[in-house]
């Protein structure tokens, strides 16, 4: 039987403001109105009243409470067991997010057949056909996860290098969104990527957890498409002066093994969640400046938008189906001689050259 859904917290959230000695105090409570006695609660020892003690001698009643004491840490041990600590300044809606994923589990979205792999693996070739090498990945790794019993989009981690404006980025897109699949975009060059994507521990103006474990926490989706963008763009400050790697390579390398990324602490939280469900794609403009340590976890695709008809092609999605004629001849010969003269207009272009003609009315300037 397929699984459609998966555990990825393993311990029940609790409220901070919830202290072990308040709940210790309350089970006190609980035990002084059982047996007719009430127990203060404004200090960690509960005392022997002066009923108890007249009624008893000293010996006993001190025994007694040591009993009484041991019980309630046995109690107050059995509600703490498994849980652990929610930041007091996470929402409410946050909180309850994270019980539903601790009680419920997480959703496997997209392909459940071997018939829907095979439908996404062709809309990806329809839209991108100069990375039907990437999207045949896809497939043949969707259909050997369907016949193992699996369900949902997986894939082994993935860089998609090539030249700015090849589709790397928009290609990532539409892998999630044609799956039905949550996604989110890291981008490398803004900054601080390793902390968005493990999440920053309490103690920091910004702590809060990574986009991964955010993304999974908000939909209840045990696998999105996550994309680290232009990872190359990190350069050297990948590495540090003495050769270590820097919290990039180190958050990345945690999460792309499935082994490790099972049992992926999220600093934030501090507790257990599983990530191995995740699907990442990385970009990269240039291979060389990426670190071997991820190249070795990665599969490796090269992109290169060459052939004049897949340009056109994307031309024509791009301006729309009521191109005139006239209008996509005029684009074919400049595709054309531009590719010829060994300088293909990047998609980019192509994209800015598509808007301006629905700007203008059909007034194509080329």
């Amino acid at each position: 039987m397929k699984r459609t859904r998966v555990p990825v917290l393993f311990k029940k959230p609790i409220s901070s403001s919830l202290s072990r000695q308040s709940v210790a105090n309350a089970v006190a409570r609980e035990f002084g109105l059982r047996s007719g006695r009430m127990f203060p609660t404004g200090t960690d020892e509960i005392e022997v009243d002066e009923f108890f003690a007249e009624d008893d001698d000293r010996r006993k009643a001190g025994e007694r409470h040591r009993r009484i004491n041991r019980a309630v840490e046995r109690l107050v041990d059995q509600k703490f067991n498994g849980t652990f600590d929610v930041d007091r300044n996470i929402s409410e809606t946050s909180v309850k997010r994270l019980h539903h994923l601790y009680a419920h589990g997480a959703r496997l979205a997209g392909p459940d057949t071997a018939e829907s792999v095979y439908e996404l693996a062709a809309s990806l070739h329809a839209v991108a056909p100069w990375l039907s090498e990437v999207s045949t990945s896809i497939m043949n790794q969707g259909l050997a996860h369907i016949a193992a019993g699996g369900s949902g989009l997986r894939f082994d981690p993935m860089i998609l290098v090539g030249p700015p404006g090849c589709g790397k980025t928009h290609f990532a897109r539409i892998v999630a969104d044609f799956a039905r699949t949550p996604r989110a975009i890291i981008d490398v060059g803004a900054g601080g990527a390793g902390f968005r994507i493990a999440g920053l521990e309490h103690g920091w103006v910004s702590a809060r957890s990574g986009v991964p474990v955010e993304l999974i926490t908000a939909t209840a989706v045990a696998n999105p498409a996550i994309v680290v963008d232009e990872v190359c763009k990190a350069g050297a400050g990948m590495r540090s002066v003495d050769g270590r790697s820097t919290s990039l390579t180190t958050s990345l390398l945690q999460l792309l093994e499935r082994s490790s990324a099972e049992h992926f602490t999220c600093p934030f939280l501090r507790t257990r969640v599983d990530m191995s469900h995740v699907n990442w794609i990385l970009t990269a403009n240039y291979e060389s400046q990426i670190p071997e340590p991820i190249l070795d976890r990665c599969q490796v695709f090269r992109v290169e938008v060459s052939k004049p008809e897949h340009i056109v092609a994307f031309f024509k999605r791009a301006a729309g189906d009521d191109v005139e004629p006239d209008e996509m001849e005029r684009v074919r010969v400049f595709v054309e001689e531009m590719c010829e003269m060994g300088r293909p207009p990047s998609l980019r272009q192509i994209g800015r050259l598509a808007k301006t003609l629905r700007a203008t009315g059909r007034d194509l300037l080329i």
